[in-house]
Parts: C-alpha cells; sequence; structure tokens
C-alpha cells in the first residue's frame, strides 16, 4: 500500500502488481444492497461496483474468498443470508461456492475450484461487531492476501474491517479498485467549485450532522430532508408532530445550527411535508401538510418543497447528494426526490451521488449515470470529507 502522508485519498491499490496465482485472496467488499422482502436482489449497483477488482484477482489467477454482510441482522435472517446472491456472481461469470461459516470454509478449501467462495453473512456472527481476535484469525486461514474493497464501511472498526487486515504482513494486504476509485473522487470535493450546495436527508442525523458540520465553512446552500432536518426543526421548536428523534440527534442538531449560524449558511427549509398516522417503516394514507400536527409521523418533504429545491440546485457549480427522502419500499413517498433527482440530472453541475440506497434510488427514479458520479459508501463518504479518520483504511498502514 503506497501512501505520501496521512489523507486517505493518497492511498493507491497494489493489486496490479501482486502475484496471486493459484493463491487465496480474501476480498472484503459491501454486499449490504437493496433487496426485497424475500431476500432477492433489488438494485445490483454495489455488487456491479466491485466487479474490476473480482474480475482482475481472476484474471491473475487468484482464487477469491468473498467476505461481507447485508444489513443489521439480530440473528440467522434467512431473507439477508448471502447465498442468494450465488445466482448474481455465477451470471456475471465466476463459478461460485458459498459456505455457512469459516470453519467450513478452512475445511473445504483445498478441495474448492470455484472462482468465489462466498462466506455467509459476517453480521450473523456477533464477533464480527464485537472486534474478536480469535474471529480474525480463524477468517485469516482461509487466504494469503487481504484486499479492502468495501468502501461503504471503512468507517466501521469491526473485525473484518481492521482486525483481520491486521493479521496480514503489509506486502500482503492492500485496497481494491473501488476503494482506489471512490477516495480520488473525493479528493476533489476538498476544495469544490462553489456554489456548492449539498442536500442530505436519511436517518441517524446524530452521526450524519456532525460530519455535515465539518463541511459548512465549503457549503453556500445546505437542503436538509427529512429525517435529518426533523432533529434540526425539534431544536427550533418546530412541530414534528410523534416523528421519533433521539437525545443524541437533538445533541447533534444544536452544535450544527450553531456553527451554522456563526459561517451565516444558507438552509433552505421543506416547507411542506409527506406525513403518515401510522409509521415511517410502514406508512399508509400519507398526506401532504404544512405544518405536522401531534398525530402525524414525517415521510418525507412535499410537492413545494421539491419545486423550491428544484429552483435552489439551478445555482450550484458543485451539488452533492447524501441520504434521501422517503421510504424507498413505498414509491408513494418518493415523488418530491423524483422531481429533485430530474432537476440534478438536467443541471451542468459537478455531481456527486452517495450511498448505496441513495444510488440504487437514483437509477430506479431513471437517473443517467454519466451525467454524475456514484459512490457506494454514505457514511464513510461524510466521514471521509469531515476529516475523521476511517478505521479500515488505518488498519492497513
Amino acid at each position: 500500500m503506497k501512501q505520501t502522508n496521512n489523507l486517505a485519498s493518497d492511498y493507491v491499490s497494489e493489486l496490479p502488481n501482486l502475484n496471486l496465482h493459484k493463491q487465496h485472496v480474501l476480498v472484503r467488499v459491501d454486499l449490504n444492497v437493496t433487496r426485497n422482502q424475500d431476500g432477492a436482489i433489488r438494485n445490483d449497483f454495489k455488487l456491479k461496483a466491485i466487479l474490476p477488482t473480482l474480475q482482475l484477482i481472476k484474471k491473475k489467477g487468484g482464487i477469491i474468498v468473498l467476505l461481507g454482510h447485508c444489513g443489521r441482522p439480530k440473528a440467522q435472517e434467512n431473507n439477508l443470508s448471502l447465498e442468494a446472491m450465488v445466482a448474481w456472481f455465477e451470471c456475471n461469470g465466476f463459478t461460485t461456492t458459498f459456505v455457512h461459516t469459516a470453519a467450513e470454509g478452512l475445511t473445504r478449501l483445498k478441495t474448492l475450484k470455484s472462482d468465489i467462495i462466498l462466506l455467509e453473512n459476517l453480521r450473523f456472527f456477533k464477533e464480527e461487531t464485537e472486534l474478536n481476535q480469535s474471529f480474525a484469525q480463524l477468517l485469516a486461514q482461509l487466504g494469503t492476501y487481504y484486499v479492502q474493497d468495501a468502501f461503504a464501511n471503512l468507517h466501521r472498526n469491526h473485525t473484518s474491517m481492521t482486525l483481520l487486515a491486521q493479521q496480514f504482513a503489509p506486502e500482503n494486504r492492500t485496497i481494491g479498485l473501488l476503494v482506489e476509485k471512490e477516495l480520488k473522487t473525493l479528493r476533489n470535493l476538498h476544495n469544490p467549485k462553489k456554489p456548492f450546495i449539498m442536500i442530505a436527508g436519511g436517518n441517524k442525523p446524530e452521526t450524519k450532522l456532525p460530519m455535515i458540520e465539518h463541511l459548512i465553512d465549503k457549503m453556500s446552500a445546505f437542503l436538509p430532508c427529512p429525517a435529518l432536518v426533523f432533529a434540526l426543526l425539534k431544536v427550533l421548536n418546530k412541530p414534528i408532530g410523534k416523528t421519533q428523534i433521539s437525545d443524541a440527534a437533538v445533541k447533534a442538531a444544536e452544535s450544527f445550527l450553531i456553527k451554522a449560524h456563526k459561517n451565516n449558511l444558507s438552509i433552505i427549509w421543506p416547507i411542506d411535508y409527506l406525513v403518515t398516522t401510522n409509521t415511517f417503516e410502514k406508512p399508509s394514507g400519507c398526506f401532504v401538510t404544512k405544518v405536522i400536527e401531534d398525530s402525524q409521523v414525517g415521510i418525507a418533504f412535499g410537492p413545494e418543497t421539491a419545486q423550491l429545491f428544484k429552483q435552489s440546485l439551478k445555482t450550484g457549480h458543485t451539488i452533492f447528494l447524501n441520504g434521501m427522502s422517503g421510504n424507498a419500499y413505498y414509491p408513494e413517498t418518493l415523488e418530491g426526490m423524483r422531481i429533485v433527482m430530474q432537476a440534478l440530472q438536467n443541471s451542468n453541475a459537478t455531481k456527486i451521488i452517495s450511498g448505496g440506497d441513495t444510488v440504487a434510488l437514483a437509477q430506479e427514479l431513471g437517473f443517467n449515470e454519466m451525467t454524475a458520479t456514484f459512490l457506494t459508501g454514505g457514511g464513510s463518504t461524510l466521514a471521509f470529507l469531515s476529516g475523521q479518520v476511517l478505521p479500515g483504511l488505518l488498519a492497513l498502514r
């Protein structure tokens, strides 16, 4: 792994230089793709993104041991098993064998003749998120090399992201082609061409807002979307109904608004909302309102806000979209995003859209990939741009 200083953007993949012939190569990837309730793949953007790395390893004669996760399972949930992905890899030119555990993979390793040995969802095993040294050592026995190509998870300090990498000598570990590509793209956002407009939404405002706060001095305007906007509105004592906002999110929102005020940041607030009397996870009977009542839950921004955002985006030379408004499983909640995406598509600005779910939505709405840059990571993108050290990269030094 080559680097000239501590900036993550200086990492270069050594994969093209490695002798991988007949070697088992552990490749940590992000398999957290959008799936239907039955587990079927709904959008394969993240899978296509890792193909260059996998194809290069295969071309060099290596055998891929593929490690990844999907979702946040509380147990071994069948609809989140990675076994359903075998067919996708087969259709894309890789003979693939699925193994349920690392121990099973180790037992069968020398007899398997597949291009890919796909291990079960890492988050089915509690050791993955507990930084378990024994689990890291067990996984390490599955290969001679370690390749980190899970860009979307670089900000996670999990066993397969950090401890596993450290089981390999420096010359036997490197980033993959996807991580190299996306870090290179993000380098340009350190000094974006202005006006620089950011539009951000999605859940977990307590983690997103502190990272976005680091970008305030670069922004010309900020367009907050649900559910992130509700944390900001709660601090301002604006009605958000029974929309659930954590104390941590409120604290993060307070800090953000203080710095935004000091920097005279232009915040373009939504002026109407799509709400339900049910829940965000299962919205029904949605309707538009300008004021969210006590019995209502905010789902997305409304049609007037969509037009307001559309006009605001026309002024940007660089536009960064992270997160979305609405529930991806309920198309009726995505009409506002459809309008915003269309405005982005027609813009001549430099456009970066980050996060697997956000990119998947952009594609479902017919976004032309030739007019923007898509990034697989949401949280990792923000973490990098805010100057945080990414554990998944730090482990490779």
